[in-house]
């Protein structure tokens, strides 16, 4: 069987980290839900090792693209 093992101390700076990055980006990206998804990926570091923060990542990278941002003009052209 294959396994990730990493130190107990080494998965919660990453789960801080990571979960700071998707919280901030979300907020930035005007998702409601940004701290929910900043939660889950914290606790998908524990609950399946490794691997459920890496589904959490994901699914957040995937999701956070369908609103589609802010779509400002560069040069306004006005027509005669």
């Amino acid at each position: 069987m294959v396994g990730i093992q990493i130190s107990g101390g080494l998965a919660v700076a990453l789960g801080v980290i990571g979960g700071d990055w998707i919280y901030l980006d979300g907020r930035k990206r005007g998702l409601d839900t940004a701290d929910m998804w900043a939660v889950g990926f914290f606790v998908g570091m524990f609950i399946p090792p490794i691997i459920g923060a890496v589904v959490v990542a994901m699914l957040y990278l995937q999701r956070r693209n369908r609103r589609g941002g802010n779509a400002r003009p560069v040069r306004r052209v006005e027509r005669k």
